[in-house]
């Protein structure tokens, strides 16, 4: 009878350590999930990162799109646009939630992101720039266009008759061309649809953050585009660089990875988030 016992209870033992050990797992599994933050470029808006929305949260993690102001359906008075209100819009998401975000921005993005990390570095858990600008401090988004002597962008712009805003002409053939040469003809339609023209002063601003805390973040990561015509592979190579930033990717396409090459971009976020 007392084998029996002892036999019962290393019956029971055993059914509560595998449902703890469940349990654990299971603990872990959710705990690998990330939040991500995904802020869009100009002349674009967040429907661009819809195809990646959907992936991320497939597998079970949290995404929030910023549409910035006068973009997208947004209807901000475009004398009311401000890149410290981009950044505010940016920093107002990230600090109305309770965990660690990966803040991830492409293009113009990429400048909003950088400044709006270090003005809540403590909740950046991962630092990602898709073919991101990183303006160093003192400098606008316009200031390293200039200066980058691959891009195309400068030959396909329009200005408005006020200077207040630009916008890409005879969209149908430069939004290809330019930023998106590998989309299919829906993601080209897509594009060409919901063009907005882009506020000046805005990618005019010169960025104000303070370098030493950017230094702070360990976890920055950049994603190449290496057939990239909007902000040439060479000239990230050269930001990257300048911030410092070690932990690099490529992919094989122009400027919008997120619309021609959704899975591969999904797949690069995913070993970034693990690392």
């Amino acid at each position: 009878m007392k084998f029996i016992k002892n036999i019962g209870f290393l019956f029971v033992l055993i059914l509560t350590l595998n449902s703890c050990s469940k349990d654990d797992d299971d603990s872990v599994k959710e705990g690998a999930h990330s939040t991500f933050v995904l802020v869009h470029g100009a002349w674009q808006a967040s429907f661009v990162w819809d195809k990646v929305k959907a992936a991320l949260e497939s597998q079970g993690n949290k995404v929030i799109k910023v549409e910035l102001l006068g973009h997208g359906d947004d209807q901000t008075p475009v004398s009311e646009i401000t890149f410290d209100g981009y950044v505010k819009q940016v920093t107002d998401v990230i600090d109305g939630l309770n965990t660690p975000v990966v803040l991830v921005g492409h293009s113009l993005g990429g400048a909003i992101v950088t400044q709006a990390a270090t003005m809540a570095p403590q909740k950046i858990e991962k630092l990602v720039y898709v073919a991101g600008f990183i303006p160093q401090s003192g400098s606008s988004v316009f200031d390293y266009s200039a200066m980058d002597s691959g891009t195309l962008i400068p030959s396909v712009l329009e200005f408005s008759s006020d200077g207040n805003t630009v916008t890409i002409a005879d969209p149908e053939v430069n939004m290809r061309d330019v930023f998106c040469q590998y989309g299919s003809d829906e993601d080209i339609d897509l594009l060409v649809e919901k063009l907005r023209p882009e506020p000046v002063a805005a990618a005019g601003t010169p960025l104000n953050y303070n370098s030493d805390v950017y230094g702070t973040i360990a976890n920055k990561y950049y994603i190449y585009t290496t057939e990239d015509k909007a902000i040439s592979y060479p000239f990230q190579q050269q930001m990257v660089n300048e911030a410092h930033i070690t932990k690099t990717y490529k992919i094989e396409s122009g400027h919008s990875p997120f619309l021609s090459n959704p899975n591969e971009l999904v797949q690069l976020l995913n070993q970034i988030t693990q690392q």
